[in-house]
């Protein structure tokens, strides 16, 4: 997760928690629907706004992948109670959306987002937030639950009713189907919500110990957090098994990249006042530190080409702190080589990177089992003649898109037979062929 302030003026934050909503994406019996959605109960107000002088300038040497920031947005003045607004921001045309404002009216319910956790769908039309009560009075905690919002601010709804339960994270599986929550009263366990009721479908952890959770990009494995202690779950059987790290690390936020073979952490080292980004071979156990500086760092979030990582940083050195919270995006590749992306955006924030869309014009790509049997169709649309269906392990050239149709993404690609057609993109689908 991530934490984050203000827009050069105010602060992102992001602390946004776990839970989940069920949201629909249109679909037939040839496409897999990611996320099912009931009539929206209330539609906020979407704000539009063309930001300017948000996003530090580029040097020529640094290039980002197209893709949207989401983040939420409080003032450094602000404490961690204090709701927040929630922001998307375009990273090529240095577009704002505010999604949602920081308090929204829903079925005689002011909710609001605190303690901000926060999660993509994996079509990347929704979004998924802890949003709490305040309603009600302060001894009355926790009321929290996990709604979701459609990611152009519309389509508010409520997946869970579970208010006395605190929710410290959730992520979205790739299939769309579940939301990985750790909630509890007292602790923290980790629990798959049906996105499609927002029931507890399954309890995995009972330790009361868990609180920070990511899916692999297979959808068949978590990696989660007893403690600090970094293990990998295979979901089906809920075998687990621990990864080794030096015990002078205390690991905190993970993400897991999207070849599936390297997991980013933050970890401070020998009890150090500062924590550096890392990143961990999985298979050999290699470690290395991407950031190695002199302040605090956290909420690594992979890119979907699974070569560089958005990150929060401190602007106060480790020795500066002293109770002073104020954070810069920054983003880095594997080498090392970083750069600033958006300065001074909060007291406390976290940020998430869209899942898609993240093709390139021009590029190849490999089809994974996430996209097997999509189908290629004449036109961007679900009504357009399909041509064939993607097997895995098909070789495919980008040649125009994005549309934005039908509640997907559509690109026009070509195949390895010459055929041409239009195809939605959905998470993980894909694997690069050329970096």
């Amino acid at each position: 997760m991530k934490y984050l302030g203000r827009l050069q003026l105010s602060g992102f934050d992001l602390m946004i928690f776990l839970c989940l909503v069920s949201c629909a994406t249109k679909s037939n019996n040839t496409e897999t629907p990611l996320i099912l959605t009931t009539t929206p109960p209330a539609i906020p107000t979407l704000i539009h706004s063309n930001a300017t002088q948000i996003l530090v300038p580029l040097e020529n040497s640094f290039s980002i992948s197209p893709g949207r920031l989401l983040f939420v947005s409080d003032s450094v003045e602000t404490d961690a109670t204090s709701p927040h607004d929630l922001i998307s921001l375009n990273l090529e045309t240095n577009e704002q959306f505010f999604i949602l404002d920081k308090d929204q009216e829903l079925n005689g319910q002011t909710i609001s987002i605190s303690y901000p956790n926060i999660t993509w769908s994996p079509d990347g039309h929704w979004i998924a937030f802890v949003g709490t009560d305040f309603s009600k009075p302060f001894w009355q905690y926790a009321y929290e639950d996990i709604y979701i919002v459609k990611s152009d601010g519309t389509e508010l709804q409520r997946l869970t009713y579970s208010p006395r339960y605190n929710k410290w994270d959730i992520a979205w599986s790739p299939d769309g189907k579940y939301i990985l929550v750790s909630m509890g009263i007292n602790g923290s366990d980790l629990y798959l919500i049906d996105t499609a009721n927002g029931e507890i479908v399954n309890r995995l952890t009972s330790s009361g110990n868990n609180h920070v959770a990511v899916w692999a990009p297979d959808g068949d494995k978590i990696a989660y957090l007893e403690d600090s202690v970094l293990s990998i779950m295979n979901v089906a059987d809920e075998t687990s098994q621990q990864i080794s790290i030096p015990s002078n690390y205390s690991v905190l936020d993970i993400s897991w990249s999207p070849n599936e073979e390297q997991i980013a952490f933050v970890s401070s080292v020998n009890d150090s006042k500062c924590a550096d980004v890392f990143v961990i071979n999985i298979d050999t156990g290699g470690i290395t530190n991407l950031t190695s500086s002199e302040y605090y760092e956290r909420t690594p979030d992979w890119l979907p080409d699974g070569d560089q990582l958005i990150f929060l940083r401190s602007v106060y050195t480790c020795d500066e702190q002293d109770g002073q919270a104020d954070w810069d995006i920054y983003i880095t590749n594997l080498l090392g080589e970083e750069h600033e992306i958006v300065s001074s955006v909060g007291s406390s924030a976290i940020i998430a990177w869209s899942p898609v869309p993240s093709l390139e014009i021009g590029k190849q790509y490999t089809i994974t089992k996430f996209g097997e049997l999509l189908n290629l169709r004449s036109d961007p649309s679900l009504n357009g003649n399909i041509l064939e269906k993607l097997p895995a392990g098909e070789i495919i050239t980008v040649l125009e898109g994005f549309v934005d149709a039908d509640d997907y993404y559509w690109w026009k690609i070509r195949i390895q037979d010459g055929t041409e057609g239009w195809v939605v993109e959905v998470a993980n689908w894909y694997k690069s062929i050329f970096k």
